[in-house]
């Protein structure tokens, strides 16, 4: 069993290619399967080496591994279409030869005609075949006038096309309704995508092509292509889509689509990788946060979602803040740190203990790794501004009672010996408050924020200096 993936260098990753990735990874890796990395990179104008070099970063970020590819080499390569326009060549001029592709001079006002005429009479757009019986002296004459020629594949007529679809199940096409005789190779010498493919797949022995079912109508195409050719066709696994909140095709307007920008907003590569796979695929136990070997054990090709899945942001920052949660605090710690620094806050000659300290006590407020950017002030700051609802909270009567009773106690009986332990239970006796009149307005005081990390382990973490400056410092704010 052999599969692949084969993104195209144009951009960046986008996540529906990656959940693509995902799922023949995850078949891959199910069976011992051999995993194919190809780069289909003949759209030479929009392509580049610096998108390639994005795409299989963000691959290997993603946890996503493969035997054979550009990167590592294998028997099958090369791993690069534009690499393999030898080989596409003499395909080509087997076609050519045997009757199955025709060269077609027709230019793009003649072809833009066309397609006014079809709009016109109210039909899609279908090649007139009218190059395919070219007489010598037309040909000729188009050469004369300068005109490169494309190459057509010559659609049989009348044909039912059946495909034993892995996921969609039997999905039949007639011949005479794939849009014509279709371009296989450019006038600029350049093979299309739904040509190229075909050999690929075949010379790279690829067995099983998984892939979104925006790809189901190629599908035909590239099967006659392979018989024309004689080349073996693979199983074909056509999985549902993933559409945006709208029920519209995921795009920019629905929030992030590009891999990099989950990577770099400090989303975890198991919680993306968990995600994608459940989104288009369910285990039967129910369970949605589950470890890999577990979706590796459960997953087959078969069990593939077959209806379009809606990529939901909220239940993705759910599971990515649970995998934070869960996550070795060691190691979440490495992951904080570059999150922490782009704040600005320098942590030269922060200790790990004190620095894991802080991840442990902030990590349940993170849905992100980002998120550390607006929670770390807590404890580097020596005061902290109140946000808004934090402001309106304070400005309540029994808040600027904390605040006296606080700045009072800090004064005259807390100090750096006993301040964790006493300086809540102190204020309590104090003001004779108690619950979220109590515990909200000290979390206020000493955080700036109405939520965040416990309180009782939060305060030896701020420290003593800093408990005091944000006493008084509320005080002269609000009193």
């Amino acid at each position: 069993m052999r599969l692949r993936f084969a993104p195209s260098p144009t951009g960046f990753l986008h996540i529906g290619n990656l959940r693509t990735a995902i799922c023949n990874y995850l078949i891959a890796k199910k069976y011992n399967a051999q995993f194919v990395l190809r780069i289909e990179d003949t759209d030479l104008d929009r392509s580049s080496k610096e998108s390639e070099e994005s795409i299989i970063y963000d691959l290997k970020w993603a946890g996503i591994e493969w035997n054979e590819g550009p990167d590592i080499g294998g028997e099958c390569g090369p791993y690069r279409q534009s690499e393999r326009f030898e080989i596409y060549k003499e395909y080509t001029d087997k076609l050519l030869q045997k009757g199955y592709a025709y060269y077609c001079y027709c230019n793009q006002e003649e072809l833009d005609e066309m397609r006014k005429k079809g709009i016109s009479e109210n039909k899609s757009f279908v090649y007139s075949g009218k190059c395919k019986e070219l007489s010598e002296k037309e040909i000729v004459k188009f050469k004369n006038e300068g005109r490169k020629p494309s190459v057509r594949f010559s659609v049989p007529e009348e044909q039912t096309i059946t495909i034993d679809d892995l996921v969609k199940g039997r999905v039949r096409f007639d011949s005479d309704n794939i849009g014509g005789d279709f371009i296989i190779v450019r006038p600029d010498g350049i093979p299309v995508y739904n040509y190229i493919v075909v050999i690929d797949d075949a010379l790279m022995k690829i067995t099983h092509v998984i892939r979104g079912e925006d790809h189901l109508s190629n599908t035909p195409k590239q099967m006659l292509i392979a018989r024309a050719l004689n080349l073996p066709e693979p199983l074909y696994a056509h999985h549902g889509l993933m559409l945006g909140q709208d029920r519209g095709k995921l795009s920019k307007r629905h929030g992030i689509t590009s891999v990099e920008m989950y990577r770099k907003e400090g989303y975890l590569p198991q919680a993306l990788m968990n995600y994608l796979a459940m989104l288009g695929w369910a285990a039967e136990s129910g369970e949605e946060i589950m470890p890999l070997s577990d979706i590796v054990e459960q997953i087959d090709i078969e069990n593939l979602a077959k209806t379009p899945a809606v990529f939901d942001f909220q239940k993705l920052k759910w599971m990515n803040g649970n995998y934070i949660r869960d996550y070795p605090i060691n190691e979440l710690t490495e992951l904080l740190i570059p999150y922490i620094q782009q704040t600005g806050y320098n942590l030269d000659g922060k200790d790990t203990s004190w620095l894991e300290n802080v991840a442990g006590l902030l990590r349940g407020n993170c849905e992100v790794l980002s998120d550390i950017g607006n929670l770390i002030g807590i404890f580097m700051e020596d005061v902290v501004e109140p946000d808004e609802d934090t402001d309106k909270l304070l400005r309540e009567d029994y808040s600027k009672k904390i605040i006296e009773a606080s700045y009072k106690l800090i004064q005259f009986s807390i100090d750096e010996k006993n301040y964790s332990d006493n300086l809540v239970n102190d204020i309590k006796n104090e003001t004779s408050l108690k619950g979220k009149k109590l515990f909200l307005p000290i979390r206020a005081i000493l955080t700036g924020r109405i939520k965040g990390p416990e309180l009782d382990k939060a305060i030896p973490v701020i420290g003593f200096d800093k408990c005091r400056m944000r006493i008084e410092y509320m005080f002269n704010k609000y009193i």
